[in-house]
């Protein structure tokens, strides 16, 4: 004990304060209670909690008349404004700072008989504000959907994933899907722990941004049903635990994420990357999208998120760059053998949204896409947006996706196919039936003497099959009725810069 003064002057205070509120409960007043209810797994669940805080402050003029709140108040001074900061409690003045100090000594009670053990914790409490210069301070969360194969794992400067479960004193909203039971499962926790000066505030902006950053790599690290609660919870010393908002509660779409102790250093790595790179413009942008897919409760939802961002990044904005993204990305994430199949398959990611734009039918799908589960052509996108993006922010790949992509399609050996079709006025089909109807028309005419017939006009043959080293031609059936005539112009050579697309 340092301050003997103080000490007393609260004690004496707490003394009276105990006295006159037992003397109120003698005397027929009681402490009402409150009947909450929230769904549970069996039901609704249902507890009672008693308004200690409520009876408190109906007697507050009582109370702060007595002779011993005067003598606290002016022994507490100064250190008042810190005690309530660290409560966070509003205000500066003693008088404020000694109510907050009587909710610590009697937390949802219906009796109020002097505390002497809680009252020497309160009153340690107040001493290592006053005193200490720096405080130990504590923000947690939960990250409901992780697991863990360990109880806990450092990430280094004071972040750290905890099993719930160990942190006995910590809010059971915090731990547990069910808090008025506690049961389920609980929750790892995302932890940081600060020593701070009793001049500060507790860390919460700083733990809101590098939770979110761990949330980020886990998302970017491999798939999974992983997401930051909505509520963070903070404290200084043993002080009361205060909820702030973090507006996070994603949905959990998929899988648990499951931490295993070979892939912590590599998760470590990729926060520690994550806090030194400055990811905006196109990339933050897209890596905003990615994660929104990533919340969406259903695989569809997420769908229209994961392609919005594979248009930013292979700059599919307008018509030429939406026909060429399938074929971008499945240069840069397939093998070249592969490419083929993947560029369908994206093509059939978009086919998708668009049937589920459309709000089309289970048969109409079925002619649109096929048999393809639309739940694998989501996540064969997701993991496409999520490969790309970690790639970039490692430096495994320059952050300017489409020449990366055209540079790999302009050296890979596999031919493209071009396809020609005759693209003159009349096709074959058609001079036919001209034809035909002509000769009918001259078999039931009647001439009155023979008249010269003027010739038929030349009609050229169709082209002849293009081949070149390059290039693979197929000609196109007779039923076409639109293509492309060969010209003398066309001289076809191994510089790119001749063509308008790579090929």
């Amino acid at each position: 004990m340092r301050n003997r003064v103080l000490h007393d002057a609260l004690r004496d205070f707490a003394l009276e304060v105990a006295a006159l509120l037992q003397g109120t409960l003698k005397s027929g007043a009681e402490v009402e209670f409150e009947l909450d209810g929230e769904p549970g797994s069996g039901g609704v669940l249902y507890r009672y909690h008693a308004l200690t805080t409520k009876f408190i402050d109906e007697r507050w003029q009582a109370l702060r008349a007595l002779p011993s709140c005067d003598r606290a108040a002016e022994a507490l001074g100064t250190g008042a404004a810190a005690y309530l900061r660290l409560q966070g409690v509003p205000g500066v003045d003693a008088e404020p700072a000694l109510r907050a100090m009587l909710d610590r000594l009697y937390p949802e009670v219906t009796s109020f008989e002097f505390p002497e053990e809680r009252f020497e914790q309160v009153y340690a409490e107040v001493e290592r504000t006053l005193y200490d210069g720096t405080l130990p301070a504590i923000v947690i969360a939960p990250l409901p959907g992780l697991d863990l194969e360990r109880d806990r794992l450092d990430l280094g400067d004071g972040l750290s994933l905890q099993v719930g479960e160990r942190m006995v004193d910590a809010p059971p909203e915090a731990i547990w899907s069910d808090p008025r039971e506690r049961s389920g499962d609980p929750y790892v926790l995302c932890v940081l722990e600060r020593d701070i000066r009793t001049d500060m505030p507790l860390p919460v902006t700083e733990a809101r941004i590098r939770f979110k950053r761990v949330l980020t790599a886990l998302r970017l690290f491999k798939p999974g049903a992983v997401t930051l609660g909505p509520f963070a919870w903070s404290r200084a010393d043993e002080g009361a635990w205060q909820p702030t908002g973090l507006g996070g509660g994603g949905h959990l779409r998929g899988e648990p994420w499951l931490l295993t102790k070979p892939e912590e250093s590599d998760v470590g790595e990729l926060i520690d990357l994550l806090a030194r790179s400055r990811h905006g413009g196109t990339l933050g942008w897209a890596l905003s999208r990615f994660e929104m897919g990533c919340e969406r409760a259903l695989d569809t939802e997420a769908l229209s998120d994961y392609l919005l961002a594979l248009r930013s990044l292979l700059d599919g904005h307008d018509d030429t760059g939406r026909a060429s993204l399938a074929l971008r990305l499945a240069a840069l994430c397939a093998e070249e053998s592969e490419r083929r199949p993947m560029q369908r398959r994206v093509e059939l990611a978009f086919a998708l949204e668009r049937f589920v734009i459309g709000g089309g039918s289970g048969e109409a799908y079925v002619d649109e896409i096929g048999s393809d589960s639309p739940r694998d052509l989501v996540l064969e996108v997701e993991e496409s947006v999520r490969a790309l993006l970690r790639d970039v922010l490692c430096g495994y790949l320059d952050a300017d996706l489409k020449h990366a992509a055209d540079d790999i399609l302009l050296r890979s050996s596999e031919p493209v196919e071009i396809k020609a079709q005759d693209n003159r006025r009349w096709s074959r089909e058609a001079r036919s039936q001209i034809a035909d109807r002509r000769s009918q028309e001259e078999s039931e005419a009647e001439p009155s003497a023979e008249v010269p017939q003027p010739p038929e006009p030349e009609v050229p043959d169709p082209p002849e099959e293009v081949d070149t080293d390059e290039f693979e031609v197929v000609e196109e059936d007779d039923e076409l009725a639109a293509g492309v005539t060969p010209s003398a112009d066309w001289d076809l050579d191994d510089d790119p810069g001749s063509y308008s697309a790579p090929v």
